[in-house]
């Protein structure tokens, strides 16, 4: 039974003095949709509670706080000379937020803040020019992984014009890089074309690493790769770029450790894609930074810590102190279940699938445009077994597959079942074998590369 209307006045003006402006807006909304005039002067009282609240949280450098008490109070006097003034305050400090972020080299923060301020109804004359800069900026980025490093080039300059009142230093930058880039890449991938012609598997796969190390999704290089790993013992020196390239395989130190002890490694499927395997029984997201151990670094706006996953008897547990939904609805911990859509933060959104009965390991199928510190189709998240075959319960789906392809975890690290006859480098095996790190794996109807991954990706 509802309180009478002088009580519920009564406890909405003690929720208001007492600092509590939501508790007394929740008791206030009955009385507003019924027209009450002593609520709707008491609303107004709330209003300027909440952009006080705005206000203080803006000072205190917690924007989201801010916009919140800009809702709360829009919601009360949408238009009006206060809230106005605090939401003026908002995107002129979204501005900056977006200079700073093309200044310091983040073009993708900047399309993901400038669509959440759509959602939140903020506008300004230069969000559409910083947006359109970014949004060609990151296509710059893919074209370079990609090898197309004078489209980059040119891409990249088209940014310059754009960036009016935004220092140039971060673009600057990465122009620096692409040429960097580009010099290694014109060396190495002519050499990787002689290398094909004339059969010389041992340097092709040489130069191919050279070329991958510089444009990670250059298709041909890595159809290049495959070709060589099969016919010859996989180098254990890999290549090592200049020192403006971050690398993302492990040292040849590293790449030699015993895999019984492995947390990640990357999965390449000749003519399916690049798959990132998490084996510990809890992974960690968060944005991708040199100095973060995060076991899945996203270029995502979100914390450098933002969420984990944990998988026990009973099945995977999302855990997020920072920010996410499944299906829409906030969790701070949700046990997942398959085709449940995560967002982390507010756009980076992944799809949690199962899809074998007696395997349960997990794929995390990006969703959202985002994409991680290397470009890979996916994320497994891998328990005993991970199944590569014709759809249905695969992890992978290989559609030309007739029988399944299995890793399988051992005492000794990863192994593979395959059945006849197959080679893991240049040794023959018979329908199953350990699999070491780095190596390539080739069967009549499949060929595929596991690499370890290093600390810093």
């Amino acid at each position: 039974m509802l309180a009478s209307p002088w009580l519920r006045l009564r406890q909405a003006k003690d929720a208001l003095t007492a600092g509590r402006p939501e508790d007394a807006h929740q008791l206030l909304q009955p009385l507003l949709n019924e027209g009450q005039r002593r609520a709707v002067k008491l609303a107004r009282e709330v209003m300027r509670a909440y952009v006080a609240g705005g206000e203080k949280a803006i000072r205190a450098d917690d924007r989201e706080t801010a916009w919140q008490k800009l809702t709360a109070a829009e919601s009360l006097d949408s238009g009006g000379a206060s809230t106005a003034s605090l939401r003026q305050s908002l995107v002129r400090l979204a501005l900056a937020e977006c200079r700073a972020a093309l200044e310091a080299g983040n073009p993708l923060h900047v399309i993901e803040l400038v669509e959440r301020l759509r959602g939140r109804r903020a506008f300004h004359p230069d969000f559409d020019a910083l947006e359109t800069a970014a949004q060609e900026w990151v296509l710059a980025q893919e074209m370079a992984d990609r090898g197309d490093f004078l489209l980059a080039a040119g891409t990249a300059e088209r940014v310059r014009p754009r960036l009016a009142n935004v220092p140039l230093c971060g673009l600057q930058r990465f122009q620096e890089s692409l040429q960097t880039r580009h010099e290694i890449y014109r060396t190495a991938a002519a050499e990787l074309s002689d290398a094909v012609e004339a059969r010389d598997w041992p340097r092709a796969a040489n130069t191919a690493a050279k070329v991958v190390a510089v444009a990670p999704i250059h298709r041909e290089a890595r159809n290049a790769q495959f070709r060589a790993w099969d016919r010859v013992q996989p180098l254990t020196a890999l290549y090592t770029p200049e020192a403006e390239i971050v690398p993302l395989l492990a040292s040849p130190a590293e790449a030699k450790a015993s895999t019984a002890a492995l947390k990640r490694f990357l999965l390449w499927i000749d003519g399916v894609g690049g798959y990132l395997v998490c084996l510990g029984p809890r992974v960690s997201f968060g944005q991708a930074m040199a100095d973060a151990p995060i076991d899945i670094p996203l270029l995502a706006d979100v914390s450098r810590l933002h969420a984990e996953i944990s998988r026990d008897g009973e099945g995977y547990m999302l855990e997020s102190s920072r920010g996410a939904l499944v299906n829409s609805a906030p969790i701070t911990r949700a046990v997942l279940k398959p085709a449940d859509r995560v967002t982390l933060g507010n756009t980076c959104q992944f799809v949690f699938h199962q899809p074998s009965e007696i395997s349960p390991t997990a794929r995390l199928e990006l969703v959202s445009g985002h994409r991680l510190q290397i470009a890979v189709d996916g994320v497994l998240l891998m328990a005993e077994t991970l199944i590569l075959g014709p759809a249905g319960q695969a992890h992978i789906v290989v559609p030309w597959l007739c029988d399944t392809i299995v890793l399988y975890r051992s005492k000794e690290g990863i192994g593979v079942r395959i059945p006849g006859e197959f080679r893991v480098d240049a040794k023959r095996e018979l329908n199953r074998a350990a699999l070491p790190l780095p190596s390539v794996v080739s069967s009549e109807k499949l060929h595929f590369a596991v690499e370890p991954v290093g600390p810093r990706f």
